[in-house]
């Protein structure tokens, strides 16, 4: 019985071991699809004048870029009707479900007080 416990515990950590292996090398050859093998998908750097940097996917990215980027789009003020709709909705099932809450208090409170007194 140990002997068979003793097996079972080696044929268990190879094979763990393996799933390891296996995942590294899955994670390489993702790299290597990308392109991305010898670089990082995001490196930042920081100046001296606190200016930030960064490099996604080898594309240079500025804090003067985000920045612009940022104005853009408080410039369009676009109208998101998913958006709006979800935030009508979330709020009529919150008054629904504070409405249904109240009334089931309600009752409860009738019910108590007409059992205790």
């Amino acid at each position: 019985m140990i002997r068979f416990f003793f097996k079972c515990s080696i044929l268990i950590s190879v094979l763990l071991f393996g799933i390891l292996i296996g995942m590294q090398q899955v994670g390489v050859q993702m790299d290597h699809m990308k392109g991305t093998e010898g670089n990082k998908a995001l490196e930042w750097k920081v100046d001296d004048k606190g200016a930030v940097e960064a490099e996604v996917l080898g594309k240079q990215i500025t804090s003067h870029d985000i920045e612009e980027k940022q104005k853009q789009l408080e410039d369009v003020e676009a109208f998101n009707l998913f958006s709006k709709l979800g935030s009508l909705l979330s709020s009529l099932i919150k008054d629904i479900l504070t409405l249904f809450m109240e009334i089931i208090g309600t009752i409860l409170t009738k019910i108590l007080y007409f059992l205790f007194s």
